[in-house]
């Protein structure tokens, strides 16, 4: 057979493909301005009109031309004036060089220019050594209506060419075409970042991108989709026009833009609008090298994600380093409405979105009764932001489906348009729409926002995809539901978990690391309330009630227990309780008053217990001195107060002996301090014995705590 004739087979073969496969997208027009006897190729949006490359002729007199006597290719502008395009002139006299200039691309503000151009501008080719003229990317500064300030990119090389230049939207990357060594195939993208006022050095944007052909003429649109043309993936011929887009640190595989811009010959050099509703490229289809407008008329979804399933379960624990005996307490989630959760960590399954209260308590493990009130946190639960697709998940060939994506989350964002993609050949726009499917199988449901930040006003797209399951038989339907139901039932792990907020609104280790106490707080009132108060009759006789004035809120509490740990406070709690008292309530306390604070501090630095400051012999060890030396400077310091010196035993020995022994120790202590100078009327010392234990006396470590001395500031005005 003829080869011409072959030829042209094939050309009509791959037209049927095309015809019958791919639906009409877009509406292709050439431009008025390309012309049949010059070549004009990459547009590039500039103020009102077009930036281009063409080898049309400068004037009538002036022609550079190369040893072919082919005109060489410069930069022109072209505006557009009510639809119409007017005015083509040569773009600028001071970018314009004997040899090839463009393609351009600019900045946002449009006050600069990337541009690629043979390197020797203004030399004689037939005298350049081997005639090597490569291409490299040079870049301008636009003022007082000039270019200037001409600036030579950093890695342009005499031995490869880099070309096609395109600044990304937010000026941070510049991308390029190059031959240099190194690469996949003859000609691969590279892009530079923007760093420390310097481009780095050129990244290969990898074989997902480059092949074994020729890859060039970038273009990033303004919502990050990034189209180059290329010779070297499967396409209709010639040069095809791609797209990709970041994904990760990697890419997406690029996909092949359909016919009309495509075609079985060179096609190249696309801008587009932030949506892609309409653009320009380049293509030789019709024997010179023209530029073709197109519009969009029904929206394709790329790079679609599968759509995440909202799950409303969230792991959720509680921060601060509050010591709990899980022998005698728990933590409880309170999450309202009677539903409870123990543990310091739990899993809480919530039923919708929206803000919900939830207080962390610890309570006693045995009679789950409310000892200490720990934190309360407000939690926000948030669908994911993605487009989201509602619809039922199968449905029998020929029904019809309500399809809507009303709860496409993004709140920070105003919708523009709903683009939906169903079997390949049904484009539709709009929030919601009704659909029948044509035939069984698994079909796949594409869904694209187009969306405007409210703050910035950035346009950004995003997209999901979700399964169908269509059915022509009911028996497949029934087993398909089966199946389905089987799965549900199979302890598997959840999914991912939702966006969540969590915000500690109250809690008692806000102010950790600050002089803290937790007292067991008998009750809190408006008014000053009599020790001998019926109120307190059930109180037991040997805890000492003390009464607080709260100076912020003009409230009087009551009191008989004050400790620097959480867990110390609950045998006094448990004793109150088991005499029937139900009103105790364990409080944490920031230590305001500046005496109370400082014997804090002293307390924190020597310790308490009597080990540390008498020795075997009930004498005074140095750490005791030390300490107690610190006491007599406090109360030189304040002298409107008092102290009571509470000393504290263990179970060893008698009972009788023990409280002789307590009242020892703190006689010793009181005559300590009397002995510098303080007033023996302003000590109050009490010997305890073993009547109020900290721990179980079982054990020495428990028996170690419990041998204390507690100090405790009385106001004068109180005794």
């Amino acid at each position: 057979m003829n080869k011409k004739y072959l030829t042209l087979s094939v050309i009509i073969i791959l037209c049927s493909l095309v015809s019958k496969s791919q639906i009409k997208w877009c509406e292709v027009e050439k431009t008025s301005f390309s012309t049949k006897r010059y070549d004009e190729f990459s547009p590039v949006f500039y103020k009102e009109g077009l930036v281009f490359c063409s080898n049309r002729r400068i004037s009538s007199l002036i022609d550079y031309s190369n040893d072919a006597s082919q005109s060489q290719f410069n930069l022109y502008y072209v505006s557009k004036v009510q639809k119409e395009w007017k005015n083509i002139k040569l773009f600028s006299k001071q970018l314009t060089t004997r040899f090839n200039d463009g393609p351009a691309s600019f900045n946002p503000k449009e006050n600069k220019v990337y541009y690629s151009r043979n390197m020797l501008a203004d030399a004689n080719l037939k005298k350049i050594p081997y005639r090597i003229n490569k291409l490299g990317i040079y870049s301008a500064n636009l003022g007082n209506g000039k270019w200037g300030n001409i600036s030579e990119f950093h890695y342009n090389n005499d031995w490869f060419n880099i070309t096609t230049p395109c600044l990304s939207p937010d000026e941070n990357r510049l991308y390029f075409s190059s031959d240099k060594p190194g690469g996949y195939g003859g000609a691969d993208l590279y892009y530079c970042e923007w760093t420390n006022g310097y481009w780095s050095d050129p990244v290969n944007l990898g074989s997902q991108i480059n092949t074994s052909g020729n890859e060039s003429y970038p273009f990033v649109n303004q919502v990050g989709e990034l189209f180059f043309s290329s010779d070297g993936h499967p396409g209709l011929g010639g040069k095809d026009i791609f797209v990709t887009k970041v994904d990760g640190d990697s890419w997406h595989d690029p996909v092949r833009l359909n016919a009309p811009v495509n075609s079985i010959h060179d096609d190249f050099g696309i801008v587009t609008d932030a949506l892609m509703d309409s653009g320009y490229f380049s293509s030789n289809r019709d024997r010179t090298m023209d530029i073709y407008s197109f519009s969009t008329i029904k929206h394709h979804v790329w790079f679609a994600q599968p759509q995440k399933g909202n799950n409303y379960c969230i792991n959720l624990g509680d921060e601060g380093s509050i010591v709990v005996d899980t022998l005698l307490l728990q933590y409880e989630w309170d999450f309202g409405n009677g539903v409870k959760q123990y543990g310091k960590q739990v899993r809480h399954c919530f039923s919708e979105t929206g803000s919900f209260t939830v207080n962390v308590n610890i309570v006693d493990r045995r009679t789950k009764e409310m000892f200490f009130h720990k934190s309360t946190y407000q939690v926000e639960i948030m669908d994911f932001e993605q487009p989201f697709i509602r619809s039922d998940d199968y449905v029998m060939v020929g029904d019809t489906i309500h399809i809507d994506g009303s709860k496409t989350n993004y709140p920070n964002h105003d919708i523009i348009e709903f683009y939906w993609q169903l079997e390949d050949t049904a484009y539709i726009t709009g929030r919601e729409f009704t659909y029948q499917f044509k035939k069984e199988g698994e079909n796949l449901i594409k869904l694209g926002v187009a969306l405007k930040c409210k703050t910035t006003g950035e346009i950004s797209k995003q997209s999901v995809t979700k399964n169908i399951s269509v059915f022509s038989k009911e028996s497949q339907r029934d087993k398909f539901l089966a199946e389905r139901q089987s799965f549900a039932n199979d302890d598997i792990v959840v999914a991912q978990a939702n966006k969540f907020k969590k915000k500690r609104i109250y809690g008692a280790v806000v102010n950790e690391g600050k002089e803290s106490v937790f007292r067991l707080q008998l009750l809190l009132s408006d008014k000053r309330v009599p020790l001998d108060s019926p109120v307190f009759n059930t109180v037991p006789s040997k805890y000492q009630i003390r009464e607080y004035f709260n100076k912020q809120d003009s409230t009087f509490s009551y009191i008989v227990d004050e400790q620097r740990q959480l867990i110390l406070v609950y045998p006094a709690y448990k004793a109150l309780k088991e005499s029937g008292f139900e009103g105790a309530k364990v409080t944490y306390n920031v230590l305001t008053e500046p005496a109370e604070r400082e014997l804090f501090r002293i307390v924190e630095k020597y310790g308490v217990q009597l080990n540390d400051l008498f020795n075997n012999r009930n004498i005074l060890k140095t750490n005791g001195i030390l300490m107690l030396n610190n006491v007599v400077g406090l109360l030189h310091k304040f002298p409107e107060i008092d102290l009571q010196i509470d000393v504290h035993t263990d179970n060893v020995a008698s009972s009788v002996r023990n409280l002789y022994l307590s009242q020892s120790l703190a006689q010793k202590i009181a005559d300590y301090l009397g002995s510098t100078g303080i007033k023996k009327g302003r000590l109050i010392p009490r010997g305890k014995g073993e009547e109020f234990p900290l721990r179980s006396n079982l054990l020495e470590e428990g028996r170690k705590i419990n041998r204390r001395v507690e100090f405790k500031i009385i106001h004068q005005n109180d005794n």
